[in-house]
């Protein structure tokens, strides 16, 4: 076990993982992970933007091997869901100028999951770009209630998955 799978685990899922009646979830970004994190140096090697986040996913899995734990990275950040309504950033920014650029971004990528992960160009960094004054804490929460979910599944096939799954598990 890494320190650094070891501390998180110790601090945050192995208390959760000990409700026999709970299933536990993560929903962390892909993009900023430490590089030791487990599993994390083998991912960013692993084919295409999907199938790294896939690979990191069953990584962590495998090292809690726990039946009702559901590891999540959202690809790339969270912050690439707003990419899925420009129309509704640029309103809660008062700027229809980043309808544009926000949709050239996604068009470039081919989805708002597919928005890298390169130091100047993963999702929470072409928000700044844009000079919007854009807060993940404040700007963030209240963009997705905006958006809403089926906004966001309807963009992102790798949320859309994690949805599913968690959706399964009550039937």
């Amino acid at each position: 076990m890494s320190k650094v799978k070891h501390s998180f685990a110790e601090k945050n899922l192995l208390p959760l993982l000990g409700d026999k009646n709970a299933w536990v979830t993560t929903l962390l970004d892909f993009y900023g992970l430490p590089t030791d994190f487990p599993g994390y140096q083998a991912a960013l090697v692993a084919g295409d933007p999907i199938g790294r986040v896939l690979a990191l996913q069953e990584r962590f899995a495998q090292e809690f091997n726990h039946p009702r734990f559901i590891p999540f990275f959202a690809l790339h950040e969270f912050e690439a869901w707003l990419f899925c309504a420009p129309d509704v950033v640029a309103k809660h920014f008062g700027n229809p100028n980043l309808v544009c650029a926000i949709q050239a971004a996604v068009v470039h990528a081919g989805s708002p999951e597919l928005i890298n992960h390169g130091q100047d160009t993963h999702p929470k960094a072409r928000l700044r770009l844009l000079k919007m004054g854009y807060k993940e804490t404040s700007d963030g929460p209240t963009l997705m209630e905006k958006i809403g979910i089926l906004t966001i599944y309807a963009n992102c096939p790798h949320f859309a998955s994690w949805v599913d799954r968690l959706a399964g598990l009550g039937q």
